[in-house]
């Protein structure tokens, strides 16, 4: 990666999942913004339009990973690459994509092969 932090923000209300995300991907050079809320979520993503990958938990308290991709969709014209990892089958790969999401990550996932995928859907 070049000497630029590629901002980031993750969303999962797991407290601990959130800040060992946080360390992989700072360790690896990533600006990561973390929020534990979809609600959250849409506010940090507000306070930085730079943010050019989410990735999301899909269950959390009020809101979903599914509504928080689509409150963004419907309150930004443009959004970052979307992930949204979830431990079940609930939703598919193609219904986040119609949604405007790049991808579905099953829960649990190894941090290495997504650091990979993000790599590569970020062309770096």
């Amino acid at each position: 990666m070049s000497d630029e932090k590629i901002p980031i923000l993750i969303v999962d209300d797991e407290k601990e999942l959130l800040e060992m995300y946080r360390e992989f991907f700072e360790m690896d050079g990533f600006d990561v913004t973390t929020a534990s809320s979809a609600p959250e979520g849409l506010e940090a993503y507000k306070n930085n339009l730079n943010i050019r990958l989410i990735i999301s938990d899909a269950n959390m308290g009020k809101m979903s990973g599914i509504e928080f991709l689509k409150a963004l969709k419907s309150t930004y014209k443009t959004i970052p690459i979307f992930y949204l990892s979830t431990g079940a089958l609930e939703q598919s790969e193609e219904y986040i994509k119609s949604l405007g999401g790049h991808s579905l990550l099953l829960k649990p996932f190894d941090l290495d092969e997504i650091l990979m995928k993000i790599k590569k859907d970020l062309n770096l």
